[in-house]
């Protein structure tokens, strides 16, 4: 009910505010993915993701427009042909109605929420499941309201509130209670020295109780979860930024749990082009703020290297310190006007719902319209 009640405004007020023309564009994808590992190792996959875009101008200050963009996709065994019917899908990817006037925004729907300056492993990926090594640079959306706020020395105030989001977001582990609504804020403040920036983070929201107690040892009595972070970028003659994100989840009246996330990162380009890129992650979590056990520790290295006017190249390495694992990603990309090939090989972890999980290559085709 939420969700319709969300997609309703733009459905209505294309045809009844939007007197312009529309703008279409789209994008036609195909690629061939092999591992060496699993029952099904070759697989093909297309996707077409058509986006449409409307825009009134209510006022010389005002501003009205409206996103509304589809992913039909499938991916099956080469072998297989068989399976093209159960692994396809069609379903909404953006559907979104935004007000503007300067200083301010408001936008309601389906949309991206995503903020933070870490690169590769992102303590701050609440609403986001963004993954470095996707050329496509995908990623799920969240329905709610968003509101931002700009001050003329560009401090800025986010707001928001999601509803209706019955799937895993982001570093979670376990659903929000999809009857109960999210919300939170965050407010990002520049400093002229450094070119800096510190940005403070909150959010709440409540979880599914059946989903935690399939998940976990606990029994959840009305699970709320309160999330603080504190995040900031500085460049003096190198980027440097952290992320710091610590969640508090109230299982009942008398236990908690603790996560905590730490990004550190740092950036540089040479003379010669080379840009070189370097994460630090921990993730941390307990009954007590103060008595945290580690759980993962990972680090990350990336560089990537424009040849020419229409081929780049992108490596970035991971070094797990707890089960003192490396991992590998190489990308090769050419962009010509509307079309990009992609050539990537990939060494990760199993994991057999990621698309870059074990070790393989993958070979993608984008038109672009």
């Amino acid at each position: 009910m939420v969700k319709v009640f969300l997609l309703i405004p733009p459905f209505f007020l294309a045809d009844t505010i939007f007197a312009q023309p529309f703008s279409f564009q789209g994008q036609l994808s195909g690629w061939l993915n092999y591992r060496n590992s699993g029952a099904d190792k070759t697989k093909i996959g297309f996707r077409y993701l058509p986006e449409l875009r409307a825009v009134k101008k209510i006022s010389e200050k005002k501003n009205l427009d409206l996103e509304l963009a589809v992913n039909s996709y499938t991916s099956f065994p080469l072998n297989s042909l068989a399976e093209i019917e159960d692994n396809s899908e069609i379903k909404l990817y953006r559907l979104w109605l935004r007000y503007s006037v300067p200083q301010f925004e408001t936008r309601l729907g389906l949309q991206k929420i995503n903020f933070g300056p870490a690169k590769i492993i992102r303590s701050l990926m609440w609403f986001d499941q963004l993954d470095p090594q996707d050329p496509f640079k995908l990623t799920e959306g969240v329905y709610g309201l968003l509101l931002r706020y700009y001050f003329l020395n560009n401090t800025n105030l986010w707001f928001w509130g999601l509803s209706g989001n019955d799937k895993l977001k982001g570093l979670e582990l376990v659903k929000a209670d999809k009857n109960r609504a999210e919300f939170g804020g965050r407010v990002q403040i520049p400093f002229p020295l450094y070119k800096s920036e510190l940005a403070f983070s909150y959010h709440q929201r409540y979880l599914d109780t059946e989903d935690w107690n399939k998940k976990m040892s606990s029994t959840l009595k009305n699970g709320q979860e309160n999330r603080y972070a504190l995040d900031g970028f500085a460049d003096i003659g190198i980027g440097l930024w952290f992320e710091s994100a610590l969640g508090e989840t109230k299982i009942d009246t008398t236990q908690q749990e603790w996560r905590h996330f730490f990004t550190l990162g740092a950036d540089y380009t040479f003379q010669s082009g080379i840009h070189l890129l370097v994460e630090h992650f921990l993730h941390s979590s307990g009954e007590k703020i103060d008595k945290m056990d580690e759980i993962s520790k990972l680090s990350a290295l990336s560089l990537d290297y424009k040849i020419g006017v229409i081929d780049s190249i992108n490596i970035i390495g991971y070094y797990d310190w707890k089960n003192e694992n490396i991992y590998a990603y190489l990308g090769w990309q050419r962009t010509y006007d509307n079309w990009q090939i992609n050539l990537i090989g990939f060494s990760n972890q199993e994991d057999s719902s990621a698309t870059f999980s074990g070790k393989g290559m993958q070979l993608t085709v984008t038109y672009n319209h």
